[in-house]
Parts: structure tokens; C-alpha cells; sequence
């Protein structure tokens, strides 16, 4: 591999890894408000973390980013934002870090399910064998079996299902608007819906709420335009597969922090769960290549 070739993989690989490590830390300070502070508030401080981001796109461009063809669509990605953001952060606040994350992972399973009926595309018999195991996989760590299931873990496996259709509206949306605009209208939507339900539980939060509200918003975006600019600089089966390094992440910061300790059945359930996920990038990279020559 030559330098050239070299030097943006390891950018994507630092960006990608970035984004991990504050994904990671946004569900940290999410977790240490649980019980403090409304789910309301959470995601209105959120939603105006969005527009510290966009701001200095926004002072260059003007109105002209608001500029779309597909406003219905943008609404709709909002919307789809709104209801992941809220099962998100619940389920996080309930879950042990590293269950809720591996839940998380589920969502490219949801995405090849809708993939067919939504956007129209074929997906064969290795990505639907992929899935299943996947889902397997979250069997196992939800462990009905052993008469301890928790039904935070459906709330997770509903955020999931929210951020595939975020996923799947943003590769629409991508198709025709710029990033700038995508993301000014995420935070337009999810400020405006979160506002009315937020205000009535509204109140001035003490110094240290502030703090893990303040690093919650900024790192959130941050870790998204970081993550973005990933897929942007490298394929997919080379960035997807370091942003599972979560795990890790998300497993250290529970045992220090909160005494978090995964039994066996979620290691397992995580393996079956990531290995299915990888497989379904290196497919859906496969299959993208196919068709573009």
C-alpha cells in the first residue's frame, strides 16, 4: 500500500475510533443523569447540541441550507430521530452499558430486513443468514430462558429499529442534499418536538447536571460528524468494523463507573451479534462495488 493510499485509511481509522470512544462517552454521561434529570430535557439539550455543529456552516451558507427538495423526507428522518433519541436514552439508563450497546448493533439487521420493501433492494440469502444469527444473538442476551428478562431490552431493540429507518432516510437523503443540510434539519425537527414536551419538567439544572448536560451535547454531534467524515475518507468494511471497538468502551466505563459486570451469556450473545454485523457490512460493501462496475 503506498503512502498516498495509506494516509487517508489511517485518518478514517483515527475518525472512526473518535466517534467510538464519544458514542461511548454521550451513553456515560446519559446514564450518570438517569434519575436527575427528565429524558425531555435530555434530548432538548441534544437537539441544541445539533446547532452548535451547524453554525458555522450556517453563518457561511445562510437560508440557502435550507434549501431541499425533499422537505416530507426530512420530516420524516426527524421524526425517526426523535423516537430513537428518546428509547435510546431510556434504555441506556436501565441496561447495563454494554447490553444496551450490543442492542444497539441490531440496527443494521433492521436495515436489511427494510432494505427490500423500503428502498427496493434485493437482498439475498447470506445477509438474511447473517440477520437471523444476529437476532440469535439478542435471544441470548435477553435470556428468557432463565426467567430474567428485562423488558428495557425490547425499548433498546426499538431504538435500533428507529435508527435503521434513520439509516435508511439518510441514504435517500443523501442522494441529493448536503450533509450541512441534513444535519441543520435534524436539529431544527427534534429541537421544535422536543421543546413543547421538555418545558413543563424544565428547570435550572444543578452545576454538576449542567456539565454532564453540556459534554452530552457537544460530544453527540461531534461523534457524528466524526463518524461521517469516516465513511467519507474510506469504505465501509474498513470504518464499520472500528466503531464495534463501542463494546470495549462501553464495557470498561461500566465497571468503573457503575459496577457493571457482563455475565457469559451477554459475551456470547455480543459475538453472535457483532460477527453477523461485520458480515453484513463486507456484503453490503460487496454488492456496492458489484454495481458500481
Amino acid at each position: 500500500m503506498t503512502a498516498s493510499h495509506a494516509s487517508p485509511l489511517l485518518r478514517a481509522a483515527g475518525l472512526s475510533l473518535a466517534a467510538a470512544v464519544l458514542f461511548t462517552l454521550e451513553t456515560v454521561f446519559v446514564k450518570l443523569l438517569a434519575g436527575s434529570v427528565p429524558i425531555s430535557t435530555i434530548m432538548l439539550v441534544r437537539s441544541a447540541g445539533q446547532f452548535f455543529w451547524i453554525t458555522p456552516a450556517l453563518l457561511r451558507h445562510g437560508t440557502a441550507l435550507l434549501r431541499t427538495s425533499h422537505p416530507w423526507l426530512h420530516i420524516a428522518r426527524g421524526v425517526l430521530s426523535l423516537a430513537c433519541w428518546a428509547l435510546y436514552y431510556w434504555s441506556f439508563q436501565r441496561l447495563d452499558l454494554a447490553t444496551a450497546t450490543v442492542l444497539s448493533f441490531t440496527s443494521i439487521m433492521f436495515v436489511t430486513a427494510l432494505a427490500g420493501p423500503v428502498l427496493g433492494e434485493v437482498v439475498r440469502w447470506r445477509r438474511w443468514t447473517a440477520t437471523i444469527v444476529g437476532f440469535i444473538g439478542v435471544v441470548i442476551v435477553a435470556r428468557p430462558f432463565a426467567g430474567t428478562f428485562n423488558p428495557a431490552i425490547l425499548v433498546g431493540l426499538a431504538s435500533a429499529f428507529f435508527g435503521a429507518g434513520i439509516v435508511l432516510t439518510t441514504k435517500r437523503l443523501s442522494t441529493t442534499e448536503s450533509t450541512d443540510t441534513i444535519m441543520l434539519y435534524i436539529g431544527l425537527i427534534t429541537f421544535g418536538g422536543s421543546l413543547p414536551v421538555a418545558l413543563p419538567d424544565l428547570v435550572v439544572p444543578h452545576a454538576w447536571q449542567a456539565l454532564w448536560l453540556g459534554l452530552m451535547a457537544v460530544i453527540g454531534p461531534a461523534g457524528m460528524h466524526f463518524w461521517i467524515s469516516a465513511f467519507r475518507l474510506a469504505d465501509a468494511t474498513v470504518v464499520a468494523p472500528i466503531g464495534y471497538t463501542r463494546l470495549l468502551f462501553a464495557t470498561a466505563f461500566g465497571a468503573l463507573l457503575f459496577d457493571e459486570q457482563p455475565d457469559r451469556w451477554t459475551g456470547l450473545g455480543a459475538i453472535l451479534v457483532v460477527g453477523s454485523a461485520l458480515y453484513i457490512t463486507h456484503r453490503e460493501a460487496a454488492v456496492a462495488r458489484a454495481k458500481a462496475t
